[in-house]
């Protein structure tokens, strides 16, 4: 039986003082990681965690709640996308196909069509031109891995996330919006040299590290381990072992909204923080995926 969100909120745990997240001895391996602590711990079976229904798109709001509506890996395939009634938009990262000031204008038009009282977007590995590392990087290769993107002039991406000025733009960075205190960050594992990638282990608990405590909602564009990160055509679990430690033993947000991985849209929880991952596309870059809408109580000091 899926736990409601009733449930959730009532075993929320505040830890006294900062938790040290060390780094993961199967930091490398998170297949192995998954395994491990499975069959040690039974960390990622019931009752510790439990598949967990969405809110219908049509369901009345309760009073006293504020509705999200959860999406990413949208990849420019707006057109087609039923957006629910909602009160705060989140995107999880990759609006774009690979970054281009067009594809964010165009994107940026769609945000301004919507009508929700606040938008959060964070980028994914496909904003290339949002990871100015990366940039400076392609532009100094003697072959073009990416054509269109490394042909760009400085100047046409360097200012490109002012491009976005229908939404609130996280990279690190905190916003509170109704009560709510939300942190996006658009790092993740190294995924075939794209942006925003990162290798396992101490780069990205460096990254983790840098989430306040007292985050109420939680926007990364990768998810953790064994939250809906099976990749089944690999058979292998992807997700980032310290973002998981990092999420359960320190931070322990409401709401952890991702993406990234296609194959893993759905919702779980595991008794104290619900994750949503919210992929739009599925594995074949079909938008069929429904934004997925999640309620929450209102912070008692709103």
């Amino acid at each position: 039986m899926a736990y409601t969100h009733s449930h959730i909120m009532a075993s929320r745990r505040h830890p006294p003082s900062r938790v040290i997240i060390e780094l993961d001895e199967y930091s490398s391996n998170p297949t192995q990681a998954f395994t491990f602590y499975n069959i040690n711990q039974g960390r990622f079976q019931p009752p510790h965690v439990q598949m967990v229904d969405p809110v219908p798109h049509d369901a009345p709001k309760p009073p006293g709640y504020t509705r999200f509506v959860c999406i990413s890996d949208t990849h420019s395939r707006t057109d087609l996308i039923q957006m629910p009634y909602g009160d705060v938009l989140i995107h999880a990262g990759d609006f774009t196909e690979l970054g281009l000031p067009s594809e964010v204008k165009k994107f940026n038009d769609w945000l301004g069509s919507l009508p929700y009282e606040y938008k959060i977007v964070i980028a994914g590995n496909h904003e290339l031109t949002f990871d100015h590392e990366f940039m400076a990087d392609l532009i100094k290769q003697d072959f073009y891995y990416f054509p269109s993107v490394s042909k760009l002039k400085p100047e046409n991406y360097e200012n490109v996330q002012s491009l976005l000025t229908n939404c609130i733009y996280l990279q690190d960075s905190e916003v509170t919006v109704r009560g709510f205190r939300i942190y996006g960050s658009p790092w993740q594992p190294w995924f075939y040299g794209w942006g925003f990638n990162l290798p396992r282990g101490q780069a990205l608990l460096d990254k983790w590290n840098l989430i306040p405590e007292g985050t109420d909602i939680l926007v990364t564009h990768g998810p953790p381990l064994g939250f809906l990160d099976w990749v089944p055509k690999k058979l292998q679990r992807v997700g980032c072992v310290e973002l998981l430690n990092t999420v359960q033993r320190r931070v322990q947000p409401r709401l952890h909204v991702f993406g990234h991985i296609h194959e893993g849209y759905g919702v779980m929880a595991d008794g104290t923080t619900t994750y949503v991952n919210s992929s739009v596309c599925t594995v074949n870059y079909q938008p069929v995926n429904p934004p997925i809408v999640i309620d929450l109580p209102n912070p008692r000091n709103t």
